[in-house]
């Protein structure tokens, strides 16, 4: 259930009203593996390492926000906080192994290059920390 930040019966800020979302960036330190799709002559499209990168997020919950896809070092999105599996994997343990998991096994890149940040507050410079 989403909740309302307050102090002393006053809304604080730092609140998302009514939702309880996460932002994820995933940082791929080496290959640039958060590609484009590309089409062939022949009209076949095959999906970039973005592609999959979304394909490998919803699999363990809903996408709200996607972030664009500007730099194939980094991918961003907002998902819906409370249903999304931030837990381990069956291969990588402890918080967001699970993500890291299905980023390995869509063929993106592979766990020792990533790196998963995850936030819940937007500050006053308009960043999200933890």
């Amino acid at each position: 259930m989403a909740t309302i930040n307050r102090v002393h019966g006053t809304v604080s800020t730092g609140a998302f009203y009514g939702y309880s979302p996460l932002v994820i960036k995933i940082t791929d330190s080496d290959s640039a593996a958060f590609t484009a799709d590309t089409v062939a002559a022949s009209g076949a499209i095959t999906k970039g390492g973005y592609s999959k990168a979304v394909e490998a997020v919803e699999s363990l919950g809903s996408i709200v926000w996607l972030g664009a896809r500007t730099d194939a070092h980094y991918f961003t999105c907002i998902v819906d906080g409370p249903s999304f599996n931030a837990g381990g994997g069956a291969i990588t343990t402890g918080a967001y192994g699970a993500l890291k998991d299905a980023v390995v096994l869509a063929g993106i890149t592979t766990v020792d290059k990533l790196t998963v940040n995850a936030y819940t507050t937007l500050t006053n410079a308009g960043t999200f920390s933890a």
